[in-house]
């Protein structure tokens, strides 16, 4: 599903990704492991095709992202992507219907067929009975539903997690990290988790660790 193959990023005479190499299979869950300021969210950028690539190739489902143009590249990541971020990033004037249906919007699917599947969505992060509620109204461990939800409401084929509890208690943070590895699993979609924590990358399929020497897989 994804390869990489000697990816290298540079920033200025600082080197971010180092000759970075692997693959990942449809219906894997693996984590990517590293201190603050590594490179882990670059990682998950250029995989993306957010950012660019000095070298190498990212092959995903036979396209090599860092060859593709702008228009083609932000179709993909609408279309197969599903993303999770530390800062939630829901809309404030949106309820928690409309924050969940919202890629389903973007590819102007029909009204029904995005209030079905936000309503699916939002119950199976435990949030039924909470879909009219606003951002405000929420905990955090209740707004990183929300965006589990919506991560996986356009059905992705791969979803990318950046440090999804680094804003929420150990006890809502073990609780997101077992509901996003669990959704992504039950649905047969492929995730990419990025964390600091060796503890959170716990249960994965696989686990390694980002260093300023490359990607190397943790035993």
């Amino acid at each position: 599903m994804l390869k990489l193959l000697g990816v290298s990023k540079n920033f200025g005479a600082r080197t971010v990704l180092n000759e970075v190499s692997f693959d990942l299979n449809q219906g894997e869950y693996v984590a990517v492991v590293g201190e603050s300021g590594i490179g882990k969210s670059t990682l998950l950028h250029v995989i993306a095709g957010l950012d660019t690539v000095d070298s190498g190739r990212i092959l995903f489902e036979g396209a090599d992202v860092a060859r593709l143009d702008d228009a083609e590249a932000s179709r993909l990541r609408r279309e197969k992507f599903g993303f999770v971020f530390q800062a939630f990033h829901v809309l404030p004037h949106l309820t928690v219907l409309q924050n969940v249906g919202l890629p389903l919007l973007l590819r102007s699917s029909p009204a029904a067929q995005i209030e079905r599947r936000a309503r699916e969505f939002v119950g199976a992060v435990g949030l039924a009975g909470r879909e009219e509620s606003l951002p405000r109204e929420l905990s955090g461990g209740e707004l990183q539903r929300v965006a589990i939800a919506r991560a996986l409401a356009g059905d992705p084929r791969l979803v990318l997690a950046d440090e999804p509890t680094g804003n929420l208690d150990p006890e809502n943070a073990r609780q997101v990290l077992d509901l996003l590895r669990a959704q992504v699993k039950r649905r047969g979609a492929a995730g990419i988790l990025v964390t600091h924590s060796l503890e959170a990358a716990a249960g994965c399929d696989r686990r390694y660790r980002l260093s300023a020497a490359g990607l190397e897989p943790i035993a």
